[in-house]
């Protein structure tokens, strides 16, 4: 077998191709950094309602 040359017609496949993989991932990464940011969002929003002495007109809580 040995080196080949390679054609234009074969680099511009192997271009394309690899264009393609790199988008693909690249839309991947940001779907997986949206979801991220979803569960962030989500826990800061739990916490706040958990630490908020005030929240659902309940009464605030006295310690004696």
């Amino acid at each position: 077998m040995g080196d080949q040359p390679v054609t234009k017609a074969a680099f511009d496949g192997a271009i394309a191709a690899l264009t393609a993989t790199v988008t693909a991932l690249t839309t991947q990464l940001n779907n997986i950094n949206n979801n991220i940011n979803t569960n962030n969002n989500n826990i800061n929003i739990n916490n706040h309602n958990k630490n908020n002495p005030n929240r659902g007109g309940e009464p605030i809580p006295v310690i004696r």
